[in-house]
């Protein structure tokens, strides 16, 4: 099992893995299909709301999801130093894995 901290984790339990320090995950999200369709049918968009922010969250799973498989690739034992990034178009995640400290 991998153990996430948000910030770094207690280095008496783990130590960083040098190469995988600060590895970047990118991916594009764009909300122009849901909005064309919104205008389309415009009486479909009642009840709702926040779509925009439930696709960010969609996009953002699906990076975590890489993120574990990456973890998991490596053999890490935690995640840490996790820094989220959302721009107009991107969504930027930046992690650091660990592994025990043995």
């Amino acid at each position: 099992m991998i153990d996430i901290y948000k910030n770094k984790p207690p280095k008496n339990n783990y130590i960083p893995l040098k190469r995988y320090q600060n590895v970047v995950f990118i991916k594009k999200y764009n909300i122009d299909i849901v909005e064309s369709f919104f205008k389309k049918f415009p009486e479909e968009k009642r009840g709702r709301k926040k779509f925009k922010e439930k696709e960010i969250q969609n996009i953002k799973n699906l990076i975590y999801e890489k993120i574990f498989q990456k973890g998991i690739k490596i053999k890490a034992h935690c995640i840490g130093s996790i820094k989220e990034k959302v721009d107009k178009e991107l969504i930027i995640i930046k992690v650091s894995f660990f592994k025990k400290n043995e």
